[in-house]
């Protein structure tokens, strides 16, 4: 088949380095344009741009997408299927109908669950013990046109968002290879999502991950987990001698078999300094801090971090 990609962040080059040794005829690669990036805020090419570089491939990068000029340009293309994995721009319904053998998406979650921008982020903050991906028909509703496939995963317990992106970005490549197989061949099945079971992802702002002390251990561990390394867990430091408070990125955390301890400190407070790490009073026991950044410094471990700054117990993390 002749297949365009459409694709922009590290998630989706997996699928398009697969798709391009494939026997399938890769003839455009479509992602966004480059955005400043950093301080000096220079224009950078997206990860799925600098894979279709190295493979050679034509490279479109349209600001709207359903522009009719572009949607033009795709028919030229005549392409017999489109392929989409985490682009970033919804398609209008001319451009879902255009190829013969319509969009597929491939999704990181199990649908109906998770439909939205931050699968992955949302499935390790509401404590899933499994996901998956997902290929789909595309459809005018994100997220909710009939699946064809689905390979399912655990979420490790330490797991952050990088770490299960990675898999999953692995897993999907290898499932839009056996999804266009599928269908060239007629043996793709069509499977209606159950709207009953539908639950969504959003978006995730710079203030989801402000870290709330006063729920439960297990609540918090997975919000930090859920969030690393972007947009990032904070929270503000706040000497018991001073009212100053210096804000800190938490990287990771562990939960031990005495985390459900229940102490009489409020949520917040430092209960412990530990040889693992800093202990932070929470609802129903402890956290232990293992890793973080101060603001505008390198990351380090929570023992390096004490002694620079001079913790102490009973000084308190603020939400």
């Amino acid at each position: 088949m002749n297949v365009v990609f459409m694709g922009t962040p590290e998630f989706a080059v997996p699928s398009l380095r697969s798709l391009a040794t494939s026997t399938h005829k890769l003839i455009a690669a479509v992602t966004q344009p480059d955005r400043p990036k950093g301080r000096s805020k220079v224009p950078c090419p997206s990860p799925v741009k600098e894979a279709a570089r190295e493979l050679g491939l034509e490279i479109m990068q349209p600001v709207n997408i359903n522009e009719a000029a572009f949607v033009k340009q795709l028919q030229l293309l005549s392409p017999d299927c489109i392929v989409v994995v985490a682009f970033g721009q919804f398609l209008s319904i001319p451009i879902i109908n255009l190829p013969g053998y319509r969009c597929v998406n491939i999704h990181a979650s199990l649908l109906p669950k998770l439909r939205g921008a931050a699968p992955i982020n949302w499935a390790i903050i509401r404590g899933e013990r499994i996901t998956g991906v997902t290929s789909v028909v595309m459809t005018a509703k994100m997220d909710a046109g009939d699946i064809i496939a689905q390979k399912t995963t655990p979420i490790f317990p330490g797991e952050n968002v990088r770490e299960l992106e990675e898999r999953l970005a692995s897993m999907g490549a290898t499932l839009l290879i056996d999804t266009l197989k599928s269908i060239e061949t007629g043996n793709a099945t069509y499977t209606k999502q159950d709207e009953k079971e539908v639950t969504f992802a959003p978006k995730l702002k710079k203030e989801n991950g402000l870290i709330p002390w006063s729920q439960e251990t297990q609540k918090i561990h997975n919000l930090i987990r859920g969030v690393t390394p972007s947009p990032g867990a904070y929270t503000y430091y706040c000497t018991k001698d001073t009212e100053e408070k210096k804000r800190l990125i938490i990287l990771k955390t562990q939960i031990h078999e005495t985390s459900k301890t229940k102490t009489s400190l409020n949520p917040g407070t430092v209960v412990e300094i530990a040889p693992c790490g800093i202990h932070v009073a929470t609802l129903d026991g402890f956290l232990c801090i293992t890793r973080l950044q101060p603001e505008g410094k390198r990351a380090m471990d929570a023992q390096g971090y004490t002694r620079g700054y001079k913790m102490i117990t009973h000084d308190v993390f603020l939400s």
